[in-house]
Parts: structure tokens; C-alpha cells; sequence
């Protein structure tokens, strides 16, 4: 099975070469891949690639088509890209439907840092809010320049999955 995946703005093209059921040997591109890989509670796999050990969180995202992958203390948005994402991207609308103007977390935790105050002027990659959550901190940043709207949460608040934090313009 053959899949292009978007990973923030890289497009890989990513294929199942074999499956054991235990391990797997995938290409990433050109780069052939043989990992050991259990899931060791719902969502979240342990990793074994060239003697390295991973813990990969895999979050279901607003559709079937899109996760947060939360690994190395860090947050990463995937995407499958499908005809239907294909054509939306060529159109110029991305891949998902998303609202790139909220800032949310995909699952529940503690705010710890909120880095902006509202007017803020953001550069793409800024840090806007940072989440403690699964005993990890994530970074949220903005995708694009923009200016901080509102802010709708307080450091410590205790927030839900999806809930807005911050909105930017």
C-alpha cells in the first residue's frame, strides 16, 4: 500500500513493503525503513528503528485523514493525501478544513506558558502557547504571520481536547 502524507509542509510519499504484524518494513521516499513497533496503550506505539527507541503518540484528528503525532516532546500535524486532498490543495485550500485562525490542543492538559498577548504581532513559526499534556510540554505555533485576536485561556487553566486557546488573524 502506497500513501503521500503531508508532515507540517513536507510531502512524503510512504509505502508498506512487508508486514509481520510485529515488524514492518516501510520506504519513506527512497529510504527503506525496518522498524519494530508495538502499541503499548491505545494510541500510543513504542518504536524500536536502528537500536533506537521511540514513544509515538498518534491523536485522531477532526477527520479521518488527519492526526497530531506527538513525538520528541513536539507536536506534528499528518495528513493523508488523497485525490480529494489533492485537488483541494491545487485549489489552493489545503487539506483539511481546519481553522488555521484557532489555536487548540488535540488532547486535554494544563496550560503552562501562553508566549503572546493580544496584538501581538506573529511571524509563521512563532510559539504562541505552551501545553503540558501526557507529561509532555507542547509548542504551539502559528502557521503563518498573523496577529493574536484573543486569547481565551490562562496559564494553569486546565483545557479540553480541541477546545480554542488562541485566535489569530
Amino acid at each position: 500500500m502506497k500513501l503521500d502524507i503531508k508532515i507540517n509542509e513536507r510531502i512524503a510519499t510512504v509505502e508498506m513493503i512487508e508486514n509481520t504484524g510485529k515488524t514492518f518494513k516501510i520506504k519513506v521516499d527512497d529510504q527503506i525503513y525496518e522498524v519494530d513497533s508495538k502499541e503499548v496503550k491505545d494510541g500510543v506505539f513504542s518504536i524500536l528503528n536502528d537500536n533506537k527507541s521511540y514513544l509515538i503518540d498518534i491523536i485522531s484528528g477532526s477527520s479521518n485523514k488527519n492526526f497530531e503525532v506527538v513525538a520528541w516532546n513536539k507536536v506534528f500535524p499528518v495528513d493523508i493525501i488523497d485525490a480529494e486532498a489533492k485537488y483541494l490543495m491545487s485549489r489552493g485550500q489545503g487539506t483539511t478544513g481546519d481553522d488555521e485562525n484557532v489555536i487548540s490542543s488535540p488532547m486535554p492538559g494544563k496550560i503552562v506558558k501562553i508566549m503572546v498577548k493580544k496584538g501581538d504581532v506573529l511571524k509563521a513559526g512563532d510559539t504562541v502557547i505552551v501545553v503540558s499534556a501526557m507529561k509532555m510540554e507542547s509548542e504551539y505555533k502559528v502557521k503563518q504571520d498573523s496577529t493574536v485576536q484573543d486569547i481565551l485561556v490562562s496559564e494553569g487553566d486546565t483545557i479540553e481536547g480541541h477546545q480554542p486557546l488562541v485566535i489569530v488573524e
